[in-house]
């Protein structure tokens, strides 16, 4: 990346200009005169908390060999060993609390039964449930080494025989949420969920309506307010339902657009907006949903260096997208469709749409911003 001086007006005011590789940007917003640092655009760090599902309709078959436990987590380990040395990576997986179940098993027809299960031998609500209980991630936060990448698969690898009873999906979400934030640390955090199903099993009398998909949306929202985005991957989402109510890919779409990570713009339009894994694609559908969430989720967040001479003004940024010399306006967009915007506490911007796709599709995409500041008091 290299360096340009940065942009005088007329009454020789300077621009403060962060720059990606190169490259005379739109000079923008004029600034405070005392604001003549040049920066350098940097990637923000990535950090990604993979979020697994081990429920037990993850040992349903998906061919006569694999189920959906054996190549998700194979696809899981693939993008782990892919990923940068330097991105930060932690796992939680759900249900958890709970001891593993014994008597269901999977049948020669590929469902699941539990009809062998005496009574009592069911686990109850009150753990899996919880929040609380995955508030400690199964897998801490690291950079992705050799060693965490070994230690990320030993302790999925270490359930490959188990059975776990229902999909706590708000409470895993939303206390997996609320744990890695807990954590600090610099960066921009993305959650990975990977999941087969809706939510089940946490519905009491107490509590009616624990299993409402609205739960789960409510966490995807507080968690994108508080700076943390939520991708989505269905796995083995053919099994449509008539009932939009119930269906899987409709109501994941949902968790993602909630979550800010809608695939492209208008894809609610569509419920579209996860990353839908099926049988007949299963392996390459899954590799390339986790290839394309790490490259945005990688890729498309920039750190928003301080200006000198005076105070940042936020309302009176330009950043721009250059590729092969055509250089491109990027607008702010709040509603993350199209253009770029503040993560919270307005340390990072992150691309969203077609600027994220040009910054994905070309390493030598350059990446400018103008950042306005003004004088205290001025």
């Amino acid at each position: 990346m290299s360096e340009v001086e940065p942009p005088r007006g007329d009454g020789g005011a300077g621009g403060t200009v962060v720059t990606g590789t190169g490259g005379t940007p739109d000079p923008g917003p004029e600034v405070c005169p005392d604001a003549t640092g040049v920066y350098e655009v940097q990637p923000a760090q990535s950090n990604l908390l993979f979020l697994l599902d081990q429920s037990g309709s993850m040992h349903l078959r998906v061919n006569d060999m694999d189920t959906r436990w054996s190549l998700t987590t194979a696809g899981l380990g693939d993008i782990l060993g892919a990923l940068p040395d330097d991105t930060v990576g932690g796992l939680q997986m759900f249900p958890s609390g709970d001891p593993s179940v014994g008597c269901c098993v999977v049948t020669e027809g590929n469902y699941i039964d539990c009809g062998a299960c005496a009574a009592g031998e069911l686990p109850g609500t009150g753990a899996r449930c919880s929040e609380e209980t995955y508030h400690p991630l199964t897998v801490g936060m690291a950079p992705l080494d050799a060693a965490h990448e070994a230690t990320l698969m030993s302790a999925v690898h270490a359930e490959d025989a188990s059975f776990y009873w229902g999909t706590p999906l708000a409470p895993a979400l939303g206390g997996a949420i609320d744990g890695v934030t807990s954590l600090g640390g610099e960066g921009v955090t993305s959650v990975i969920l990977l999941t087969d199903g809706l939510p089940t099993s946490c519905h009491t009398d107490e509590d009616p309506e624990a299993n409402d998909i609205q739960r789960a949306l409510d966490a995807a929202s507080r968690g994108a307010n508080l700076g943390v985005r939520t991708y989505v991957v269905g796995i083995d989402g053919a099994a449509a339902s008539t009932d939009p109510a119930t269906d899987l890919a409709v109501n994941l779409s949902a968790v993602a657009e909630a979550g800010g990570t809608g695939r492209y713009a208008g894809c609610e339009l569509n419920d579209d907006c996860a990353y839908v894994v099926n049988a007949d694609n299963f392996e390459q559908a899954l590799r390339d949903a986790l290839v394309e969430i790490a490259l945005e989720a990688t890729t498309c967040s920039f750190d928003l260096p301080p200006v000198e001479g005076g105070m940042a003004d936020y309302d009176a940024v330009n950043i721009t997208v250059s590729v092969d010399g055509m250089a491109t306006t990027v607008p702010r967009d709040s509603s993350h469709q199209n253009g770029w915007d503040y993560l919270p506490g307005n340390q990072h911007v992150q691309l969203y749409g077609a600027a994220c796709e040009q910054v994905k599709s070309d390493v030598d995409a350059k990446v400018e911003v103008v950042v306005g500041c003004t004088t205290e008091g001025g």
